[in-house]
């Protein structure tokens, strides 16, 4: 089974980074709660391209980014033994090294690093399983037969409808168990 695992927001937290970062800037007080849609940055009035700098400018100083998890390693670790498991992102290039660093610090197992120019690109890629916490990634997947998704839960997804292939997790502790479903599920279809 190929696996893509997205960075931002389902193994770093870079979301609190940028909260922290924003509430220096713009003497704001946002907290990762208050990002509760993926076009949070309106509600302090600032552009598109202004949050992805910001975004860009936590990886410069990526040891203060922590993990969304604690024990995320090990965690991760379980699932890579269901797979072959990538880390596909959209990171910018100039983010690239930091982001591998980040990966390197915490031992956060993966085969490949892959980088894509968005979100959407993701799905040309033909993994089986993304796990990812992208709202708008789902139903892309889900149009898909051969592709699975898990939803990791944050703030700004929690409004996304049910859909076939789509399977919402609140931790990554129930990842391992929902990649055994999809498993089994698999071969049933086979034995079919």
């Amino acid at each position: 089974m190929k696996i893509a695992v997205d960075l931002d927001g389902v193994l770093a937290e870079t979301m609190e980074a940028w909260c922290k970062r924003v509430n220096e800037i713009y003497g704001t007080r946002l907290r990762l709660d208050d990002l509760d849609s993926w076009t949070s940055w309106r509600k302090i009035g600032i552009t598109k391209d202004d949050f992805f700098k910001i975004l860009d400018a936590t990886w410069d100083t990526w040891l203060d980014i922590p993990p969304t998890e604690p024990g995320l390693a090990k965690k991760v670790e379980r699932v890579e033994k269901l797979g072959s498991l990538d880390i596909v992102t959209g990171r910018s290039r100039q983010t690239v090294e930091s982001a591998r660093s980040w990966l390197s610090y915490h031992k956060i197992p993966y085969q490949r690093f892959v980088r894509v120019r968005g979100w959407r690109d993701k799905v040309f890629l033909n993994y089986d399983v993304y796990i990812d916490d992208a709202p708008e990634l789902m139903p892309l997947i889900s149009r898909n037969p051969r592709m699975r998704g898990i939803l990791y839960a944050r703030p700004w997804n929690q409004e996304v409808a049910d859909m076939p292939r789509v399977y919402k997790v609140e931790s990554w502790n129930r990842i391992p168990e929902v990649l055994g479903d999809i498993m089994e599920s698999s071969k049933r279809k086979v034995r079919a």
